[in-house]
């Protein structure tokens, strides 16, 4: 039994490993950003301080400012760490949320069969486990000794500071250490619900959900001037409320974050030229780190709704659908999505930079140029695009009799 137990897991992380892949980057990727840029204030003000008694030339009113500027840095590294967890967070639950229900049928066997409930659910949690705790210690590391200085070397090219060591990554640590028991919680309170249930409930394929008009189909002149595929595709992005409004917040988050990488740079370098060059390379590195992140956050949603939709595009296949009409049933629902998360994104974005500038003491709004929003939603479709390009291949590798034999919830 412990050796069927162990090919089990095996092939469960072998059939999941594009998920654990997306989850484990997720969190690096939010765990190292964390810990350069929370590290990188502490590591100023050392510097700052060997600047203060060890060298009697410079004035007050020149510490005074560098540690005005150090504020700067430290309330920055204040805001964008917590956007960048709370969309990994939202993110993580909804792949483990999809990853049970998947696995749905397959829980229900092995209970059957005899297996503790310890024993069903222990690959989850290995799972889950192993894809934020090494996600969090790459990041730590990364963070640690790669970002952090780099970003350190790129402030001493703009004012001359004295070398100090790296702090201890305490931010960075707390965040992997949110990661993970976040996504454990998760795991628990998803599987607790599942195991309720009867082993022949499990197995039995869960009813489809009553379908309801939408809110579009009480606009009788607009619902009727659509095309079949479009009503379709309409009733399938807002059946789901909860799926619905977790993908257009996680999206919205992103977006938001988008905004403000962008918006940060134009807008500091009209009303404050001189903060603007020191903090340009902290702009530039959350800027870079933000489109990463929005094109795995669009990877992630658009890998569960081929996932969901698997059964019927083996039904699309097998009716002799060509491939062009197959990949717009399936990405026609992420782009609405998208446009609803990046036309709501824009302004609470905008809203959100009002009062950043507020909170940093620096910088002004009124200073904000119209092609940033233009710019801000082409990354973003952009994203969405390298997602497509990513998950392509994988509609048409599609196992038309499996996923019609087994075809999931």
């Amino acid at each position: 039994m412990e050796n069927i137990q162990k090919k089990l897991i095996l092939r469960f992380f072998l059939s999941n490993s594009i998920r654990f892949v997306v989850i484990h980057l997720l969190v690096f990727l939010t765990v190292a950003i964390v810990t350069g840029i929370g590290s990188l204030a502490p590591r100023m003000r050392d510097a700052i301080e060997l600047l203060e008694y060890g060298h009697r030339y410079y004035s007050p009113q020149g510490i005074a400012h560098l540690n005005g500027l150090a504020d700067g840095i430290e309330r920055i590294s204040f805001i964008f760490p917590i956007m960048f967890i709370l969309v990994t967070l939202f993110v993580v639950f909804m792949s483990l949320t999809r990853l049970v229900a998947v696995e749905r049928r397959d829980i229900g066997t092995l209970r059957s069969l005899g297996c503790s409930k310890i024993e069903v659910s222990s690959k989850y949690f290995l799972f889950v486990l192993f894809a934020t705790f090494i996600g969090g210690i790459k990041g730590v590391l990364i963070g640690h000794f790669a970002v952090q200085p780099l970003l350190f070397s790129a402030i001493q090219g703009q004012i001359r500071l004295p070398e100090t060591n790296s702090p201890v990554p305490i931010f960075g640590i707390i965040a992997a250490l949110i990661n993970i028991i976040f996504a454990l919680t998760v795991v628990v309170l998803i599987l607790t619900a599942v195991l309720r249930h009867n082993p022949v409930d499990l197995m039995r394929p869960k009813s489809p959900k009553l379908g309801r008009k939408t809110l579009l189909e009480y606009i009788p002149f607009f619902w009727r001037a659509l095309g079949t595929k479009y009503r379709s595709t309409l009733r399938n992005v807002f059946r789901y409320k909860i799926r619905f409004a977790m993908s257009v917040i996680t999206m919205i988050i992103s977006t938001v974050l988008v905004f403000l990488g962008i918006s940060l740079s134009f807008v500091l370098e009209h009303t404050n030229p001189e903060i603007m060059t020191f903090i340009r390379p902290i702009s530039a590195f959350i800027a870079a780190s933000v489109m990463v992140l929005c094109a795995l956050v669009f990877y992630n949603i658009t890998l569960i709704n081929i996932e969901e939709r698997i059964g019927e595009i083996a039904t699309l296949m097998v009716l002799g659908y060509r491939k062009g009409e197959v990949v717009g049933y399936v990405f026609r629902e992420i782009f609405i999505l998208t446009i609803i998360g990046v036309a709501l994104g824009l302004p609470v974005g905008y809203f959100f930079m009002d009062f950043m500038f507020e909170f940093l003491r620096f910088g002004n709004i009124n200073y904000l140029n119209w092609y940033v929003w233009i710019i801000t939603g082409a990354l973003s479709f952009a994203a969405l695009g390298l997602a497509f390009l990513l998950l392509f291949r994988k509609i048409h590798k599609i196992d038309m009799n499996a996923s019609l034999k087994f075809k999931t919830d």
